[in-house]
């Protein structure tokens, strides 16, 4: 269970957070901190080319809310400025010498760092016993439908170079299977492109994770469900019980109240950098 975190005092009312990416999510954020009291600033993408100019206004954290492709480019400009930093999920989609650079900054310049696990949050999650011995996780949905606005054949999960595909698109729901039942033994996946929902990514993942305590999870994830399904089973005694997942706004606001609490008391956040490399790096093969 997560711990009781309340706030020791309003460090929102002086805190400053450059957001780099004003889409969807960067947006939401950039709301939430508002509502919360901080100060904010959206670098958008086609300001990225000011990045220095702008983070020498001074600022206290960032928010990297860019394509997937980017986060690790973006997070080492932040770091350069030791800024906290909350990367939204996935952390990075290939580890490479950047990446290892990035993780040293952080470690050396002892930097609080997180990554956008909001899942974590929601009451279901926290319902989800520890000492179950079989999980059963689904995520589907029509990514025609889920940016509308935007083409989805020109959206990151579209497209390889941006850092897409359904595997780490929705690594929210393998995050919250390792934040309740720890340690992986063994991983399982097999994905494969069946549809022109994509351009070059995955749009279909199926898996197997055995866990060192013994529980064993399988998930099934795909963009092709023409209705949004999101949901686990679990076994409870001799009950598969059904737990669907609600998404609400409130599941983010309680993600940012816990990393900016982390970064005010200077206390290690969950799924930091390094917790959340862990995981990637069983999933990049």
């Amino acid at each position: 269970m997560l711990a009781e975190r309340p706030l020791r005092f309003n460090t929102f009312t002086k805190m400053k957070v450059a957001i780099i990416g004003g889409g969807s999510i960067g947006q939401r954020h950039c709301e939430n901190l508002k509502k919360l009291g901080a100060f904010t600033r959206i670098i958008d993408i086609d300001e990225i080319h000011k990045i220095d100019e702008i983070l020498q206004e001074g600022f206290d954290a960032g928010f990297v809310c860019s394509p997937t492709s980017e986060h690790v480019n973006h997070c080492l400009k932040l770091a350069e400025f030791n800024l906290a930093i909350f990367c939204e999920k996935p952390f990075y989609n290939q580890f490479n010498d950047k990446t290892k650079h990035l993780l040293e900054v952080v470690k050396n310049k002892n930097l609080t760092t997180m990554v956008g696990c909001n899942l974590r949050f929601l009451p279901e999650i926290q319902r989800i016993n520890p000492e179950a011995k079989y999980v059963n996780v689904r995520f589907g949905y029509d990514l025609k439908k889920w940016r509308p606005n935007t083409d989805h054949l020109k959206s990151y999960s579209s497209n390889k170079n941006l850092g897409g595909g359904i595997l780490l698109d929705a690594i929210h729901e393998i995050d919250y299977l390792y934040y309740k039942f720890g340690e992986i033994e063994t991983l399982e996946i097999k994905k494969n492109k069946i549809s022109s929902i994509t351009n070059d990514t995955e749009d279909l993942a199926r898996g197997r994770v055995y866990f060192s305590n013994g529980t064993i999870a399988d998930f099934s994830l795909d963009y092709l469900s023409r209705e949004y399904q999101r949901y686990y089973e679990i076994l409870d005694g001799d009950e598969l019980i059904k737990e669907e997942l609600f998404i609400s706004n409130q599941m983010y606001l309680d993600e940012i109240k816990y990393f900016v609490d982390c970064v005010a008391n200077k206390t290690k956040c969950m799924n930091n950098f390094f917790e959340a490399s862990y995981l990637l790096e069983k999933l990049i093969k």
